[in-house]
């Protein structure tokens, strides 16, 4: 055989998956109960069999009567998913209701991207909440958004927590995976993970807690010369860095060059920006008045200030705005007029 045929058959055969390579993927979902740990797992893709130690699973096409099956997932070993059940994890939070039934207390003992409560009907009791504190917040309704999970498998995974509630109350945490994540032979493409502290039922109790300190917020950048060129006011919240690059962008568009983009420590801090919308002259300022942190809401008072009747200001279009570093985590902004009315809002 010439050797660029063989060479070409090499090329082609690396081109081509081998029956265990098979292209598939992998949805994993940890959820924390009082008595035990669930790891149910999903897979999608082409059938095959899959390692996992000492056990083959066998993933074939085909339809399961379970309550926890998806349509487009694969069956395992004849299963609608592969599921797991170990020992308890340690608590990760509690919460309480207050005596008048109109607060919640959520303690953290890790740190908790959101919290849920179904008491009738969904509401979300807020966004982060640090590990080894404690916080008095209110619900406000809505449906959870589980992040990881699709919404097919996002609606099983609520559907059985609330099946096994027994007519009690349901919070629910995510918060990021306690377990390791199994590995599979092959490994699959794609990978996804998420996990759900469970809690059942809620005590009630009396509120003496001192709310804590309100973030006073570092001025990163304010100015009437923004990029921003729509007429009317926006509200932005960052709570990484890529985030933190689109608003920077934002404001600083206009200016050469452009100025370096602040260091911020996302971990402990959020930047939030106003932009008050495109003005036909100069004249046009925002100022920070204050600010307030309830919950999972960072509320900012400004003042906007227009340029009198009659003043001399510039005939050009502005665009005034203002940015902060917050030293505080929370998942939503509100920016108020010094008369309290609503300006402009974000969320995470």
């Amino acid at each position: 055989m010439k050797p660029w045929l063989g060479l070409a058959i090499l090329v082609l055969i690396g081109c081509i998956p081998l029956p265990e390579q098979q292209p598939y993927q992998v949805s994993e979902i940890q959820l924390l109960f009082a008595e035990n740990t669930e790891r149910w797992t999903y897979f999608y893709g082409e059938p095959q069999v899959v390692q996992l130690g000492a056990q083959r699973l066998s993933l074939t096409q085909g339809s399961s009567a379970s309550p926890l099956a998806l349509p487009e997932a694969l069956l395992v070993n004849g299963e609608a998913l592969y599921r797991e059940i170990g020992p308890a994890q340690p608590r990760v939070a509690q919460t309480s209701r207050s005596f008048f039934g109109f607060q919640y207390v959520v303690r953290a003992s890790r740190d908790v991207k959101s919290a849920w409560l179904f008491d009738g009907s969904w509401s979300r009791l807020g966004g982060v909440f640090l590990g080894n504190t404690a916080q008095v917040v209110e619900d406000r309704p809505g449906s959870p958004r589980l992040e990881g999970l699709s919404e097919a498998e996002s609606a099983v995974v609520l559907r059985e927590i609330l099946a096994r509630r027994g007519g009690r109350p349901v919070v629910i945490y995510e918060i990021q995976p306690p377990l390791e994540p199994n590995r599979y032979v092959p490994a699959p493409r794609q990978r996804r993970l998420a996990a759900l502290a469970v809690q059942y039922g809620l005590e009630t109790e009396l509120i003496f807690m001192t709310p804590s300190p309100n973030p006073t917020p570092r001025v990163l950048l304010q100015g009437s010369q923004a990029a921003y060129t729509e007429p009317g006011p926006a509200a932005y919240l960052a709570s990484n860095a890529s985030q933190l690059l689109n608003i920077w962008r934002l404001a600083t568009g206009n200016q050469v060059p452009p100025p370096a983009t602040p260091a911020v420590d996302f971990t402990r801090s959020r930047v939030v920006a106003f932009f008050w919308g495109q003005k036909p002259t100069g004249g046009y300022n925002v100022q920070y008045v204050s600010s307030q942190l309830s919950g999972s809401t960072f509320r900012v008072t400004l003042r906007l200030l227009s340029p009198p009747p009659g003043a001399i200001v510039t005939q050009a279009l502005t665009s005034p705005f203002v940015m902060l570093e917050a030293p505080a985590r929370f998942t939503r902004v509100e920016f108020v007029d010094t008369s309290g009315r609503l300006l402009a809002s974000a969320s995470e």
